[in-house]
């Protein structure tokens, strides 16, 4: 699976989705509160020529995931 590499890296997904608008959201939240984001493939699905081919993904480090998955959890973003 492609995110396990980067949970190699200290990376973990948080969240995800096809709407890059909401992933913005929780990355500027996220930053707001003191967790540095890391957004991957915003765009790709553009390339692609669909809007939903390519989920973005917003990673943290592994030692603010918890954090993140809860903070996100007080917006409605995940459950």
């Amino acid at each position: 699976m492609v995110d396990n590499q980067f949970e190699l890296a200290g990376l973990v997904k948080i969240f995800a989705s096809p709407d890059s608008l909401q992933v913005s959201i929780a990355r500027d939240f996220l930053t707001g509160a003191g967790i540095e984001t890391f957004v991957f493939d915003d765009g790709s699905s553009r390339m692609l020529g669909s809007t939903a081919a390519v989920p973005t993904r917003l990673m943290v480090h592994a030692d603010r995931a918890d954090e993140a998955r809860e903070r996100l959890r007080e917006l409605g973003f995940i459950e």
